[in-house]
């Protein structure tokens, strides 16, 4: 048998093992949904690095964005909590009591609180992001007054901004240190020949992907009775309902509405660590970085940051000071990181607990709108950050603006309509901010200015939409 020697400081060997080979039945699932448009939180790190964006609502993690800010991956990840031997199953999501908390007035840190409704456990989890890489890294700690009450993961993945035509599979077996692996048979405890030349751990993993995006989810504990399956058909619910546990485990679901689970070994405290690549290789080593690196260190680094940008901010009567800095994070939070003063309408899918996520909703609201964004844009003024006020214009100008001179309803980051609409006060709006910039030079006026006011002068004043996106007229 061939051998691969391989030396690193944080390595990673990925394979899909014999039992992966079983798929799950039940594919594609029932219909794909988004969580709440209610979020109570969203998180990113405040540097450039960290291309990866969160957010929370009813005790739970979210739609997460990677790589940009229009880009949803995930519809939900929550614990589920078992006694098996009544069969008993609770989930944080719908059996418990929900408190969030601002873990700090200078950075966006939270969490959340979720005491069930039955008394009989506790978790508290904490969130960061590690600044350097596109990981989203959860603290967790369970108390429960049984300790025969197990733990579960429950990962509902959504790559790509759709539910369905994901793929998921596990485990992935990582191994941090020097190694030699040996190639031969693979069991469904992983490789059968693995030998440690050097320090080691070992962790298993779920990957799920969907084109050039994929997923990959770690933990600090041990995990056991991973399985892989369809919505609502084979999701693994049903069997913890059943016998208490997971039975039958599944390596391997693939073009549908993938959930994964696994049971958490040592769940009394422990990290997730959520990490994003272009394909399966990428995004686990980077997991393996931030598994590195802590939670501790990556919170400490994620909030110098915020802490940082907070320091900049503008000085108002004290017992508004936390509102006031809390309203400006969330701001700069929506700015995309490579399309730099694209700021999103909101990091939400409108009604997403009615339609169904099956196809892309066209963008949801994480979308870019003229008008929001001079609603951004007034607040950058007011917060005195000329630089991200310029941003925004020259997004809208440089990549929004249509050879017409009229601005889209909405678009995408590269500037292709996202709706389709038009709305006569989104063409008026970047004029307005020129202005207030004092963006008065020849080329502003003659490529961007002019054409614009052009275009209002022979379609004006009417509009197909008013402001509300529901009627044509005078507006």
């Amino acid at each position: 048998m061939k051998k691969f020697l391989l030396f690193t400081s944080a390595i990673l060997l990925f394979t899909c093992l014999s039992h992966a080979q079983t798929l799950a039945p039940g594919a594609p699932g029932n219909d794909a949904q988004w969580a709440t448009a209610g979020k109570q939180a969203i998180g990113t790190s405040a540097s450039l690095d960290s291309k990866v964006w969160f957010t929370l609502a009813d005790g739970v993690m979210t739609e997460v964005y990677y790589p940009d800010v229009t880009v949803a991956n995930v519809h939900l990840l929550q614990l589920v909590v078992v006694n098996p031997k009544t069969k008993k199953v609770e989930t944080e999501k719908d059996d418990a009591l929900h408190e969030i908390k601002a873990t700090r007035p200078d950075s966006l840190s939270f969490q959340q609180i979720n005491t069930a409704k039955s008394g009989l456990w506790k978790i508290t989890k904490t969130y960061t992001t590690d600044s350097e890489r596109d990981s989203v890294l959860i603290d967790v700690q369970f108390e429960a007054k049984n300790k025969n009450l197990n733990l579960y993961v429950y990962y509902d993945p959504s790559i790509k901004n759709t539910g369905m035509g994901d793929r998921a599979y596990s485990p992935l077996l990582q191994l941090k240190g020097a190694y030699e692996y040996e190639k031969g048979t693979i069991t469904k405890d992983g490789v059968n020949s693995v030998k440690r030349t050097g320090a080691a751990t070992v962790s298993n993993g779920m990957a799920a992907e969907e084109g050039n995006i994929v997923s990959t989810v770690f933990f600090t504990s041990d995990i056991e009775e991973y399985t892989n399956g369809y919505f609502q058909t084979s999701d693994g619910l049903d069997q913890l309902r059943s016998f208490g546990k997971i039975k039958e485990t599944y390596g391997e679901a693939g073009k549908g509405n993938v959930v994964q689970m696994a049971r958490i070994m040592k769940p009394q405290r422990f990290t997730t660590i959520i990490s994003f690549g272009e394909d399966v290789l990428k995004s686990s080593a980077k997991a393996a970085k931030s598994l590195e690196k802590g939670f501790a260190k990556s919170q400490t680094e994620y909030e110098k940051g915020w802490n940082d940008y907070v320091n900049t901010l503008p000085k108002v009567e004290p017992k508004y000071q936390a509102q006031f800095n809390m309203a400006a994070m969330v701001l700069k939070a929506q700015e995309d990181k490579t399309v730099r003063g694209a700021n999103v309408a909101s990091l939400t899918i409108p009604w997403g607990g009615g339609k169904n996520a099956n196809e892309d909703v066209g963008g949801g609201y994480h979308l870019v709108w003229a008008r929001d964004l001079y609603q951004v844009f007034t607040a950058y003024l007011a917060l005195g950050d000329t630089a991200a006020a310029n941003r925004a214009l020259d997004f809208l100008f440089n990549i929004q603006q249509k050879t017409d001179g009229s601005f889209p309803q909405n678009s995408w980051l590269d500037g292709r309509n996202g709706w389709g609409g038009l709305q006569m006060d989104e063409v008026c709006y970047p004029l307005i901010m020129a202005y207030q910039l004092k963006r008065f030079d020849k080329a502003t006026y003659e490529n961007h200015v002019k054409k614009a006011a052009d275009f209002l002068v022979r379609n004006g004043p009417k509009t197909p939409q008013e402001r509300w996106e529901e009627k044509g007229g005078y507006s």
